[in-house]
């Protein structure tokens, strides 16, 4: 099994970004989780094997209401839902208190664009609600909150 960097797609390739590898860990820790085999038979010839995707094990597979909408739409309860990348947008800081960002606010939808200080404001916000803990946002907010009083520390140098 491989994903991500390891994989190779040859058609509809997808960025080489955090966000895209996020994306397939989610996924592939689900496929995990709720028990499906990942070692189905292979097909095709033996110059150009096809790999199906993931498939369910009787009585073992868990089933979520996500796979009932997938196996409902693709005629198909063997399978696992293939991965669909979500695109939630492009962040870049560009220095000196101002950034740019392009925010997609729902799939196929608008996105929000902003440069300079209101990209640096969606920027920040954006980094903030992707830390793990309370505890992390804190010490984020503290270490911009010191170095926009005191300057960089640059005793380190």
């Amino acid at each position: 099994l491989s994903f991500g960097d390891c994989s190779c797609i040859t058609k509809d390739q997808l960025p080489a970004t955090a966000q895209v590898a996020s994306q397939q860990g989610e996924y592939l820790a689900s496929i995990m989780n709720r028990k499906f085999n990942l070692s189905p038979p292979v097909a095709g010839s033996d110059d150009e094997p096809l790999l199906p995707p993931p498939t369910r094990e009787t009585g073992v597979t868990q089933t979520t209401v996500s796979d009932a909408i997938a196996s409902f739409a693709t005629k198909e309860d063997d399978f696992a839902k293939p991965f669909q990348f979500l695109n939630l947008g492009i962040l870049a800081y560009t220095g000196g208190g101002s950034a740019l960002a392009q925010v997609t606010t729902s799939p196929g939808g608008p996105s929000v664009k902003g440069s300079g200080k209101i990209g640096n404001l969606v920027w920040r916000s954006v980094y903030l609600s992707k830390q793990v803990s309370w505890r992390n946002r804190l010490l984020v907010l503290n270490d911009w909150t010191k170095r926009q009083l005191f300057g960089r520390d640059i005793t380190r140098l």
